[in-house]
This record gives structure tokens, sequence and C-alpha cells, in this order.
């Protein structure tokens, strides 16, 4: 992640490496903390999974660059577009704006588990923000239903009441033409928001971070009503039980 304000000529905004995507901010000056109504006229922001996809960026007087690892944004229907521009209106952006501002150019040494953290929520409000755009007028033009359904499933993992019937309302279509899109790719609604929890619970259960999280904990986490329906839903995605699945990370 990096800032600048007044670069020079010929410095890099994007340093491009392998397995990345990026997120570029361009403004006319440093985002304040109050991230006021006016600044979100003098901004520009574009994600890529394609540094070659990135259009060209209008001069600017500050930058702001993140670099993150590709798989954030695995399964949010970002899959094809290879640039998306950020909504830079949404109730989200500014808060991370500011959020991301703050991080590049904090002066003070960060302990490892701070910075943990802190990518952490820096890698979800990324998340938060794309997810925004893609259900944006504009994204829903450039790419399908499907790819809308993905998104919300991946934003609302942990909800209990997310159903096929819940996004097909969320996005205003017909849930029998969204079972059809699924369907053509082979997979359909409610296994695909049974997929999204069962990552989410993977990545729970693998993570030491989250070891006093007892399983029944970690099923509520997911949308999941216990740790019987957790394990259920693991074994429908080939897996091993939960406590199988936490014990074997341990060991490795």
């Amino acid at each position: 992640m990096r800032a600048y304000s007044d670069p020079r000529p010929g410095v890099p905004v994007v340093d491009a490496h392998a397995g990345e995507s990026w997120m570029v901010i361009s403004l006319d000056r440093p985002p304040s903390t109050l991230g006021s109504v006016h600044e979100q006229r003098t901004c520009v922001a574009f994600v890529a999974t394609d540094p070659d996809a990135l259009p060209s960026l209008l001069p600017a007087r500050s930058y702001l660059t993140l670099a993150f690892p590709a798989p954030v944004l695995q399964g949010i229907g970002l899959d094809g577009i290879g640039a998306l521009a950020v909504d830079v209106g949404s109730a989200l952006f500014w808060p991370f704006l500011t959020f991301a501002w703050v991080c590049a150019t904090a002066d003070r040494r960060q302990t490892g588990l701070t910075l943990y953290y802190s990518e952490r929520l820096l890698q979800e409000m990324i998340v938060g923000v794309v997810v925004a755009s893609l259900r944006g007028d504009h994204a829903r033009t450039m790419t399908e239903d499907y790819s809308a359904a993905l998104s919300i499933i991946a934003a609302r993992v942990g909800d209990p009441e997310l159903t096929p019937a819940a996004i097909a309302a969320e996005l205003n279509t017909s849930l029998r033409s969204l079972q059809r899109q699924f369907a053509s790719r082979g997979t359909t609604m409610d296994r695909s928001i049974r997929a999204a929890r069962v990552g989410h619970a993977r990545t729970l259960l693998e993570d030491p971070v989250y070891d006093l999280l007892t399983i029944e904990r970690v099923a509520h986490a997911c949308g999941l009503a216990n740790g019987s329906s957790l394990a259920r839903a693991f074994s429908a995605e080939g897996l091993p039980s939960p406590a199988a699945v936490r014990a074997t990370a341990r060991r490795r």
C-alpha cells in the first residue's frame, strides 16, 4: 500500500506482481477525516485483477494504491471484468479511503498483531467497496445477475436469512430466471450459498487467531444454526468434520 502526494513524473503508480489484484485511487488532495461530499467529485477509483486492464488515470495531486492477494476478490462476481470503476459515492468508500490513507502514511511503528488485523480489515473493506460497485446500476449492465448474486452471497455469508428467494428479491429479479443462470453453470443457488458458508468456516477453523471460537460459534458466524448443521454442510462439500479440519490445520 502506497500513498503519493504530488508524485514526480515517471513514478509508477502501480507496481504489479503476479498473484495480486490492485486498487488505484486518484484524488486532487489527501482525504480529510470527514470524507466530505465535495471530495467525491474529484476522486476516481478502479480495482483490477489485471494491471493491463487499468485505464489511464488523469494527472492528480494524490494517489493511493493498494496491492492485495488476488483470492481476496474470488467468488464475488468480478471474474471476467478485468477492471471495475469503483462507486466512490457508496457509504463505505470514504471511510475505507480515509482509513487506508492513514494506514499508508502512519509514522508510528506497528506491532505484528496490529498489522495483521489492519490488513484483514482493509481486505474486508475492499470486498465491501467492490460488492457495492458491482451491485450498482452501471455494473449490472456489465455483469449478469449471476455475478451480482455471487456478490450478495459473499457479502451476506454470515446471514442466516440468506436464501435464493432473498437474493432474487434483493436483485429485483425472478427467482426462476436466477436459478436458470446457476443451472447453466452446473450448480444451484443453494449449493453456492452452502459452499460460501463452508469456505468461510474453513477460514475461521484454520486460523489460529480464532481457536477460542467453539464449533458452534463458527457455525453461527457462517449463518448456520449449530455445529451439526455445519458438519452436514462440510460433509456435503466432501470435507471431513469441522473439528477434523481444525485439528489438521494445527498439526500443520
